[in-house]
């Protein structure tokens, strides 16, 4: 296959890598990466010796992407993505468990579909409440037993 890139294109193309390969392996042990996707992003380091920013390991031979590279990613894509998933995640979890606890069945066996119309509403009130006040007045009861 050819595909005829300008040196932004690829840059851009790199980046897009970089970032996919991050979301798949970066939570993972490494002895539990995804090998496939860290090898396709080698091919397109390697691929373009000309790449600002990209050097090799002389040891092992391997191509990275120098830190100021891999930080100005993190701190433009990756912070703004966790941020936005950890306030969504906990809406949505507050929110099944509340419907859950109603219902009287686990969390995990709720299904978001069939209870869409008392998850919204709760959905909804969380996410205002949050909005509002962060997470001042969240707290976890002391004498709690579930």
């Amino acid at each position: 296959m050819t595909i005829k890139l300008s040196a932004d294109d690829y840059r851009r193309l790199v980046e897009l890598a970089y970032l996919g390969e991050w979301m798949i392996n970066a939570q993972h042990n490494p002895d539990f990466h995804d090998t496939a996707a860290t090898q396709v992003l080698q091919q397109l380091l390697a691929a373009h010796p000309e790449l600002k920013h990209v050097e090799q390991d002389p040891e092992t031979g391997d191509y990275f992407m120098t830190d100021d590279w891999t930080d100005a990613l993190y701190e433009k894509h990756v912070l703004d993505y966790d941020d936005h998933v950890f306030w969504d995640e906990l809406v949505d979890r507050l929110a099944a468990r509340d419907v859950s606890r109603q219902l009287g069945i686990d969390a995990e066996d709720l299904e978001r579909d069939d209870y869409l119309e008392q998850l919204l509403p709760l959905e909804d009130r969380y996410r205002q409440e949050i909005e509002a006040r962060g997470l001042d007045r969240l707290e976890v009861k002391p004498d709690y037993e579930p």
